[in-house]
């Protein structure tokens, strides 16, 4: 992300433009600074005779993407326990051992739930909370 505010983090959005080229639109580049979206540019221009200097960057923060602020209990998961809800949210529950370690944590930082309903015994489904279900950054 490249910044954060009161209302959440703000991902920022870069006009660039190649100068002496045709397209009289350029292209909208998601960077921390200006230098970097210049950088992407460089690397995916299709000439070798593009310079830094013929790239020009200018803020479009109307097109800025505005993310809710990362709560707690997300993060401090790991990437394990992170997919496991977005597999649990695209299936509606997620079918494991009961003691299963990463359905434990989600479970302690309430995210998911024991729907105590399984084929086996020391089985069960796990749901979402309504508190996972509402977080875009899963």
């Amino acid at each position: 992300m490249s910044g954060q505010t009161d209302a959440g983090r703000v991902r920022k959005v870069w006009h660039v433009k190649i100068v002496g080229e045709d397209n009289l639109i350029g292209t909208l580049i998601y960077a921390p600074t200006a230098g970097k979206a210049r950088y992407q540019k460089f690397l995916n221009a299709d000439c070798n005779s593009i310079t830094f200097a013929s790239i020009r960057v200018t803020r479009a923060s109307s097109d800025d993407e505005v993310f809710p602020l990362i709560d707690e209990a997300v993060a401090a998961l790991d990437s394990e326990q992170k997919s496991t809800p977005t597999h649990t949210l695209k299936n509606g529950r997620f079918y494991t051992s009961t003691n299963d370690r990463t359905m434990f944590c989600l479970a302690q930082a309430g995210l998911v739930r024991n729907t105590e309903r399984g084929w086996s015994e020391g089985e069960a489904y796990f749901v979402l909370t309504d508190t996972a279900a509402r977080l875009p950054c899963l």
